[in-house]
């Protein structure tokens, strides 16, 4: 049995993850929020410079590998290992001659900074009482919603003094410190419950409810990728007199990421994963054909990003908790191939939203989102055999007295 000590999750460590998990999040999306910047300072036109983030996600499709070759090591060890690994990756990034030079460094950082999430989050949920897993993860990937919120718009406010280099620097002095404390100042995480073969990983992935999750956060995910990695460039094209304004309206995205973020964690943990990600998917298409159809309207389009951004966060919370609850919280090999498949579905909608605005102008970039997410309802579905709606009809009927 493992030692109380070592099973309890103390605030000091929770708060360690979340500042690396803003870290690591900001390392991702950093050219996010300046995208029109960069792409006049190398000379390259918008669609292009969504590589640089698309390439970060494509790296995440090794993350299953590198941590099938390491399944057999300390999770500590791997901690520190995938954030030194980040620190070098984050080097060559800086002294990276061209673009393509710099692509593959951003590829080489979507793999560790992946590697390094799956890794976190399978030990916080190890640490977690069953009853506070939602909680425990909303607060983990609070740190994401905080870059969003404050370490995006605040590059944009860096780039007109600062080169984007000397921000990724800082970045990689923040992940230093944290393998500093990982080194010498983190107990021993243990596995949760009895420890799976390779075998036995890759066999979760045929039953109903994991191919669920992970289907659903393919599909989820591309049309989520499509949208929030253009938002800025679209909300800048389609309303230019925003321009001045993006930092603070960056500001109010990152802050809806993060409420989206908790809500979706206590939603969790009252009502399940299932019918939480059902009800946020259909709200999102909704959402999506909105966005689409107020684009005369300043105002209101806005407001519909925001809403959009708070519940693309929502979903998100339920598909990372999701997939831990249903493979028993045993197995980070099939965390780390959902995880992985979050990040290439990113990738992927952000290709094809690339096509997408080159052939059909950034105002049409959403329809792919209306798409995706209407496909993830129809999943839902289908895969739980209509029980996702029996259920919230049985729920209405008893809150009735029916």
């Amino acid at each position: 049995m493992m030692a109380n000590k070592e099973a309890k999750l103390s605030a000091q460590t929770m708060g360690v993850f979340m500042i690396m998990n803003f870290t690591m999040s900001l390392s991702g999306t950093l050219f996010n929020g300046i995208l029109d910047r960069i792409a006049l300072e190398m000379g390259i036109s918008v669609a292009q410079t969504g590589y640089l983030t698309s390439m970060y996600a494509y790296g995440a499709i090794g993350a299953p590998v590198l941590l099938a070759l390491l399944r057999n090591a300390k999770r500590n060890a791997m901690l520190v290992g995938t954030l030194l690994g980040n620190i070098v990756f984050g080097l060559f990034s800086i002294v990276a001659l061209d673009f393509f030079l710099l692509l593959a460094a951003r590829f080489g950082l979507g793999l560790m900074g992946t590697t390094y999430g799956v890794v976190a989050t399978t030990s916080v949920v190890a640490l977690s009482d069953e009853r506070q897993v939602g909680r425990n993860l909303s607060l983990l990937i609070t740190g994401a919603a905080v870059s969003l919120m404050a370490g995006v718009p605040l590059c944009r406010v860096l780039i007109r003094d600062f080169s984007w280099q000397s921000i990724n620097f800082a970045l990689i002095v923040i992940m230093g410190l944290g393998v500093l404390y990982f080194v010498f100042c983190l107990p021993t995480i243990k596995a949760s419950g009895d420890s799976l073969h390779l075998k036995q990983e890759l066999a979760m992935l045929k039953e109903r409810r994991v191919l669920l999750v992970v289907l659903g956060s393919l599909i989820t995910f591309v049309g989520y990728g499509a949208f929030y990695t253009y938002v800025t460039p679209y909300l800048v094209e389609r309303f230019p007199l925003l321009e001045p304004y993006m930092s603070g309206l960056l500001v109010l995205i990152g802050a809806c990421c993060f409420l989206g973020n908790l809500f979706g964690g206590v939603v969790c943990d009252k009502i399940g994963f299932e019918k939480a990600w059902w009800i946020g998917s259909v709200l999102q298409a909704v959402l999506g054909a909105a966005i689409l159809m107020s684009q005369r309207y300043v105002v209101a389009n806005v407001l519909f990003v925001l809403v959009w951004m708070f519940n693309g966060w929502f979903i998100g919370l339920q598909l990372n908790t999701g997939i831990n609850l249903v493979t028993g919280r045993k197995s980070n090999l099939v965390v780390s191939i959902n995880n992985s498949i979050i990040q290439f579905a990113q990738a992927l909608g952000t290709s094809i939203a690339a096509v997408v605005i080159a052939r059909a102008g950034i105002s049409m970039d959403i329809v792919i989102s209306i798409v995706t997410f209407a496909g993830a309802v129809t999943l839902i579905l289908l895969l739980s055999g209509g029980r996702i709606i029996k259920t919230s009809k049985d729920a209405t009927l008893l809150a009735k007295g029916e």
